[in-house]
């Protein structure tokens, strides 16, 4: 019995470790310089940002603290005399605000004042653990106050764009009601953190790692003293009450576009335009892949659901390229 109980009490702390390590895993915001992203963006996949940072005004190197713990979250603001429309741009995981400049494009000609931030633990804001979009959702909100004091525009002339992680970031922001932006554009984002991480983990290291996943959520949830639950954007998705254009690759590897197709149907129909492209791309890469073509998509979008947002533009575009 004596034996029993051992090997019962070994297995038990066993798992115990093994979850907190996993837990780890999961919590690490890995911090990527924004030099390091700028030679990934140049060098592998022939981004010019030199290029793309040529056509915007000077930049202005800002920052703002978030209300959840009182981190200072860093940023880029370009404003443009006299505009009449903002951006905030919420990049993904293991990145930086560097990776968000291939998207400034689309917003060229509508002449936007666009605000690029790293989220908590990413680029040069300070370290924090991630929760997957529900702290992050509160600094998003805070990053658009920000914008809208600066800028003086009001909620309705301000837009979102998230990439992967920071696309769920936006929809788990406009589902909490506090602030309705004139729109979302959320490229490659994933249901839920729980979803996303079991996905990528499983693919990794085999599906025997679902036994440590209830562990490991909940080592999660105690460590950084969030509801893991809630970090959901499928379940934020119902409550948005702002027009959304939602991306995904069908040759998405890294978060399956599946996915999407669970968040769009949960979205109201007369709010949503969903784009499920079939170019070939890789996970959150759309844009890289056509830029023109993915720019005058977002065009597309902007004119039929917010017309006012850039009236002066409607069927005048001129072209965009971010690529070499």
């Amino acid at each position: 019995m004596k034996k029993v109980l051992f090997v019962l009490a070994a297995i038990l702390f066993l798992y115990i470790g093994a979850t907190y390590y996993l837990s780890s895993l999961v919590l690490d915001t890995p911090n990527r310089s924004l030099e390091e992203s700028y030679g990934i963006a140049t060098g592998q996949w022939r981004v010019n940002i030199d290029s793309l940072r040529a056509e915007l005004p000077p930049v202005q190197e800002v920052s703002f603290v978030s209300p959840v713990d009182g981190i200072t979250l860093r940023a880029w603001l370009y404003q443009r005399e006299g505009a009449n429309c903002g951006i905030v741009l919420s990049h993904g995981y293991h990145d930086n605000r560097m990776s968000m400049l291939k998207y400034t494009p689309a917003f060229q000609d509508c002449g936007c004042d666009l605000l690029l931030y790293d989220h908590r633990g990413f680029g040069e804001s300070d370290e924090s653990y991630g929760s997957g979009g529900i702290n992050e959702a509160t600094d998003l909100l805070t990053a658009h106050a920000f914008l809208k004091a600066r800028s003086g525009l009001s909620d309705g002339q301000i837009g979102w764009l998230g990439e992967s992680w920071g696309a769920a970031t936006a929809l788990q922001a406009a589902g909490r009601g506090q602030v309705t932006p004139a729109f979302v554009i959320a490229e490659s984002p994933y249901t839920d953190w729980a979803t996303a991480i079991t996905e990528r983990g499983e693919r990794d290291y085999g599906p025997a790692l679902s036994a440590f996943t209830p562990g490991t959520f909940r080592w999660v949830a105690y460590r950084n003293g969030t509801d893991f639950a809630t970090a959901s954007p499928l379940q934020a998705a119902e409550r948005i009450t702002a027009p959304v254009l939602l991306f995904h690759s069908r040759q998405d590897t890294l978060t399956s576009p599946d996915q999407s197709d669970r968040i769009a149907e949960r979205i109201a129909p007369g709010l949503l335009t969903y784009h499920a492209l079939d170019w070939g791309a890789w996970h959150a890469h759309n844009v890289v892949w056509r830029p023109r073509e993915y720019a005058e998509l977002i065009q597309a979008f902007i004119d039929a659901r917010r017309p006012d947002f850039c009236p002066a533009n409607v069927g005048q575009r001129t072209q965009v390229s971010a690529v070499d």
